[in-house]
């Protein structure tokens, strides 16, 4: 009886490693030139729930908090801030996005969120600690415009001012 309770205990931690440590029960990943961090924009940008969850499981912190690129320096979390999507900004509050992280301009998710009406969002980002500045948003790339540059993922071509 000990026995058989020592080796259900192995095969329980087996089986444990193996889904948490290894990843093993995860559905692959897509074949793409692309960072995960850059694809995690992508489907940020595009409100790809399936793609973001499934990234994010593959992700580790450092690529949860990649951002869209030289002068830009929005995350995922500011490109879910300004969406309006509370789903999204939930999941990768979870996964570690960085709360504190600021864009090119100095522009933290929440004056993102408020930007986009989305109390929601705005009410998940205080919850979290998320900075709360009261001012208009600097001019930043505009993410309705699609971007066919491959090496960044975020829609940047054109810039709008945001107020």
């Amino acid at each position: 009886m000990v026995d058989q309770l020592r080796v259900l205990r192995e095969e329980r931690e087996r089986w444990i490693r193996a889904k948490y440590e290894q990843r093993l029960f995860l559905a692959s990943l897509p074949g793409t030139e692309l960072t995960l961090g850059q694809q995690l924009l992508r489907a940020t940008a595009e409100e790809d729930l399936r793609s973001v969850v499934l990234l994010l499981a593959h992700g580790s912190r450092q690529q949860v908090n990649e951002t869209c690129g030289e002068g830009d320096g929005r995350s995922a979390l500011h490109l879910s801030g300004r969406k309006g999507n509370v789903v999204l900004t939930q999941l990768l509050i979870w996964y570690g996005v960085d709360l504190m992280a600021r864009d090119a301009h100095g522009n933290s998710a929440m004056a993102y969120a408020r930007q986009a009406n989305s109390q929601e969002v705005v009410d998940t980002l205080a919850q979290y600690g998320c900075p709360d500045e009261r001012f208009p948003l600097m001019a930043t790339p505009n993410l309705s415009r699609r971007n066919t540059n491959r090496n960044n993922s975020c829609s940047s071509s054109g810039s709008t001012a945001l107020i």
